[in-house]
């Protein structure tokens, strides 16, 4: 394949990410209005984060999100007091806190990606398991590259060690 051709392939890919991730916005807002209609959309994959990792402490659900301290820290004020998130000294470091889902804030997220499953199964009706199958191992494959990828080429960080990241969310 001509770099041309592998670029307008690309191009395309880009084209079809970028109507992706409009959707995924959209789906997100779905999401947390299903949990809660007064909370940002954001606080979705704060709480689906904390599902999936377990109990961890801030700064590696904001690298893992991509997002500054200060927005994470507005997220989890909002989701602890609403008793979703859990606060308790982090068990290796008696001066931090690790963060964890309650009970209550886990009915909640699972009761809105069971209602999403439900969406999901609905659209896809159409689709073979072999096409569901193929497009779920691509899109791991893919997030296995965005990861290596940001392995070898961690952001830009200032002298006090902010990422651009932690420097717009403030």
């Amino acid at each position: 394949m001509e770099n041309a051709d592998r670029a307008a392939l690309v191009h395309d890919l880009e084209r079809e990410f970028n109507r992706l991730f409009v959707r995924r916005r959209f789906n997100a807002l779905q999401m947390t209005r299903r949990i809660d209609p007064e909370i940002e959309p954001a606080s979705y994959s704060v709480l689906a984060t904390l599902q999936q990792q377990g109990p961890v402490r801030m700064t590696a659900i904001a690298r893992h999100l991509g997002i500054g301290k200060p927005t994470l820290s507005r997220q989890l004020a909002t989701l602890t007091a609403r008793g979703w998130v859990l606060k308790t000294t982090d068990p290796e470091d008696g001066r931090a806190q690790s963060l964890s889902l309650s009970d209550e804030g886990r009915a909640r997220l699972e009761a809105a990606q069971d209602e999403r499953v439900e969406r999901y199964m609905a659209m896809l009706e159409p689709w073979s398991e072999e096409e569901i199958s193929t497009l779920s191992d691509l899109l791991a494959k893919l997030n296995r590259t965005y990861a290596e990828s940001a392995d070898e080429n961690p952001g830009p960080q200032d002298a006090a060690g902010q990422s651009a990241a932690d420097r717009t969310s403030a």
